[in-house]
């Protein structure tokens, strides 16, 4: 066993260092249902979609800037929740940094967003289907990134109990007041558990289209939350991951024996 341990302890080191953070990779998504209802002229999260050949995945939006359509397939960067604040600043999210209505945006700022979103959609998964509380929440996490759109959209519905549930005032302003969905997760989000969170972003011509930063509907697609279980979809990126840095290693030391200098 010692000596089968000595050959192979690189491979086992170089899994063990890249397979946490592996999930930073692109796969195909095709949102393949709306669901069946519909709140101020836009049908409410959660969506099912097929994302890397896995069909029926529950996945909610956060995107307000952008638009998705049934049955076409884009690409996704997979990234776990963990793992962004190590994409923050890089070819990922560092659109984020100087392109906000107001300036420059800290990394802290952001992975702060995605926290509330995240938190937000903890409380929408846990509503009826079809009510309206899931509707209010659906707004409530568009409103995270996209403020301004979301109190002009019901606005434009004279939709003052939206407002309320979502900003807490008679759509008069963005900034939420005490009691409000948007003011409890600026106030919470730090108690929510998103661990099995992964980010679908889509891609266009291998870089990320940042939702509402790179230009609102821009985008081939919106920006999506997948919730996933213990043994779920992340559990798979792992194992590929893993297959794939065991294959990557296995091949070099396979080539090094017959040519060395390749190596």
């Amino acid at each position: 066993m010692k000596s089968i341990m000595s050959k192979f302890w690189p491979v086992v080191l170089v899994m063990c260092c890249v397979v946490p953070g592996a999930l930073a990779q692109t796969t195909s998504v095709d949102v393949t249902s709306a669901g069946s209802f519909a709140y101020d002229g836009i049908y409410m999260s959660p969506y099912s979609a097929t994302v890397g050949g896995v069909a029926k995945t529950t996945v909610i939006c956060d995107d307000f800037a952008d638009n998705s359509y049934l049955n076409v397939s884009w690409t996704g960067n997979i990234t776990q929740f963990s793992n962004l604040a190590s994409s923050l600043g890089s070819t990922l999210w560092g659109s984020w940094f100087s392109s906000t209505a107001g300036g420059s945006v800290s990394a802290s700022t952001v992975i702060k967003w995605y926290q509330e979103a995240a938190w937000l959609t903890l409380g929408l998964l846990s509503q009826p289907n079809g009510s309206m509380n899931q509707a209010y929440y659906s707004f409530a996490t568009w409103a995270v990134f996209d403020p301004n759109s979301v109190l002009n959209w019901l606005k434009s519905y004279n939709d003052t109990a939206a407002c309320m549930a979502v900003f807490g005032n008679a759509c008069t302003s963005t900034t939420a007041s005490k009691g409000s969905l948007l003011y409890n997760a600026q106030q919470d989000y730090m108690s929510g558990n998103y661990s099995n969170f992964l980010i679908i972003t889509p891609m266009v011509n291998g870089k990320i289209c940042t939702p509402g930063i790179s230009g609102a509907g821009n985008c081939p697609a919106q920006e999506f939350f997948e919730v996933v279980s213990e043994g779920g979809t992340a559990a798979m990126y792992l194992l590929l991951a893993g297959l794939a840095c065991f294959a990557a290693v296995f091949m070099r030391h396979s080539r090094s024996n017959i040519l060395r200098e390749m190596a």
